[in-house]
């Protein structure tokens, strides 16, 4: 059964769901929030608490967990400063990888730039592009929504760039 919280504005989440009905494997958990920082360090918390209900914190999968709350990070980071309205997180796994999406309202799309040495951001996109397996923005019709596949059992293999979805 799914459990709802509410907690000090962080907004709602659901844990445990089978997306797939009997379909075994298939786990997914969502979480939508305002956009304020705290509620990054929220959306790290949310995954590693997901991913420890689904049995994935342990050491054979625990650079999954670290790359997802990593990617988690990046992802809503850029939701919270760039985008607009609401932030919503969504963690699918599966038996071959874990799918997170990032959504808001904004209409400003991410793209990875070169950050230069001296500046303290910039370098959220290449690093969700270095620990995923694929990543991709797809625009909707109030914003867009970024979402990555990190393998369960191969490592990444280097810098990707998105694959654009209408």
């Amino acid at each position: 059964m799914p459990a709802s919280i509410d907690a000090h504005g962080s907004g709602r989440q659901r844990t445990g769901r089978r997306p797939g009905g009997d379909r075994p494997g298939v786990w997914a958990s969502t979480a939508s929030f305002p956009p304020r920082p705290g509620n990054v360090a929220r959306s790290r918390a949310l995954t590693r608490t997901a991913l420890a209900a689904w049995g994935v914190a342990g050491p054979d999968e625990g650079r999954l967990a670290d790359s997802a709350e990593i990617v988690v990070s990046e992802l809503v980071t850029n939701a919270v400063r760039h985008g607009r309205g609401a932030v919503s997180l969504a963690l699918v796994l599966t038996a071959e990888a874990l799918q997170i999406s990032v959504s808001d309202s904004g209409p400003a799309m991410p793209a990875p730039r070169r950050a230069r040495a001296d500046e303290q951001g910039g370098r959220g996109l290449q690093i969700v592009a270095a620990l995923c397996e694929s990543w991709r923005v797809t625009t909707r019709l109030r914003g867009k929504t970024v979402t990555c596949r990190l393998a369960r059992d191969r490592p990444a293999t280097g810098p990707r760039t998105p694959d654009r979805a209408p």
